[in-house]
This record gives structure tokens, sequence and C-alpha cells, in this order.
């Protein structure tokens, strides 16, 4: 649910790849209950939309499997550093190329005068959407201080989430506190010895 909603009104990418079909399940958490589902390029009642981007497609020799960076991830992290430092519209620009890029069908942002904070959200929506199953967004997360403790300025608000009950709430507030990174397990200690100065090897935050 929360990945839907980062999903612009007339987004092509979104009415390529899923469709409506709840799911509750809060074995793991409010994570697995959704009013949505992939849809599958294998099926025979998939009707794709030209010159969009398929997220899920089961046939044989179909799937592509990245192992390295993309033109979508460069292109992100140009749009991240542009924002940041202060050529906003430069980095809107990169955001616009990744949405043409795939597809989205989407008006530009770039040129559109957006604040730092909204050019900012222009780029969060983009990274979780255009950069979907890269193995990327925890990363982004960590990053931008969202995983921490809502106390030290982490944490999202505005949610949309969906009780086991099936009862939809689009204002809840998620409190992650997740830990940035692990220990350094203790068999990988035990044969390299962390040296005097060197980076910590337990995660002061436990």
């Amino acid at each position: 649910m929360r990945l839907i909603q980062d999903y612009k009104t007339g987004d092509q990418r979104f009415a390529n790849n899923f469709k409506s079909q709840q799911h509750l399940n809060q074995v793991g958490g409010i994570t697995f209950s959704t009013k949505y589902a992939l849809k599958d390029a294998a099926d025979a009642t998939f009707n794709p939309i030209t010159g969009v981007e398929i997220l899920s497609d089961r046939t044989p020799g179909n799937f592509e499997l990245l192992i390295a960076g993309s033109y979508e991830e460069n292109e992100l992290m140009k749009a991240e550093a542009k924002i940041n430092s202060g050529d906003i519209d430069g980095g809107l620009t990169s955001v616009d190329n990744v949405r043409t890029y795939q597809g989205a069908g989407l008006t530009s942002v770039s040129g559109t005068g957006l604040d730092l904070a909204t050019a900012k959200e222009e780029l969060r929506k983009e990274r979780r959407v255009g950069l979907l199953f890269k193995g990327l967004s925890f990363y982004d997360a960590r990053r931008w201080g969202v995983i921490y403790d809502i106390s030290k300025g982490g944490g999202r608000t505005g949610c949309t989430v969906l009780s086991s009950a099936g009862v939809l709430s689009t204002n809840a507030t998620i409190n992650y506190n997740f830990l940035d990174y692990w220990d350094v397990p203790d068999d990988e200690i035990a044969l390299n010895p962390a040296a005097a100065g060197s980076a910590p090897v337990v995660n002061p935050l436990k």
C-alpha cells in the first residue's frame, strides 16, 4: 500500500503493472496486507501498454536480473546530487528522464518552480517507483534517516495502511526504528580481529 501511494495519478507504470486484489495478512505485521497485486506478463489476459515498463514476467527467458547499476539508478543519483546542491531543475530533469524512459506518461516536473522540499519528495517517490525491485529501497531509507526512531527524525507519516480486518487508513504513522547496520559476525572477528582505531564492529545503536 505504501508503494502504491507513491505512484502519481496517471502513471502508466501503475496501470500496466498492478491490479486490484485485496490480501489480508498480519503474520508479518502491516507490511503484507494490501489491496493490490502485480500483473504477470505471462498471463494470457495481460494487455500491456506499449512502451511502458513491465515489472513481472514469468515467461522463461523473459526476466532480466540486474547485477550492477542501471540507467535509472545513475540518473536518480545525479538527481539527488543536483537537488541537494542547489540545482533543483537539473535534478528534476533527471527525474523526468527516468519517467520518460520507463513510459510513465507523466507531465514534466522540471521547470515548474518546485521548492527544495517538494523536489526531494518527487525524487523520493521516483526512487521508490523507478527503482522498484532493484534492491535499493532500504539503502535509500537509511541514507535519508527514515529507518530511525521518530524521536530522531525518522519514521513516515501520512501512510496508507490496510488492517487485518480490511480497514483502510490513509493517514497512519509508521515508526520503523531499524538498525542501520548489523554487527560484524563473531566468527569474522575471531579470524580478523579489529585493530586499534578501526571502524566499529558492533552497532552502537543497539
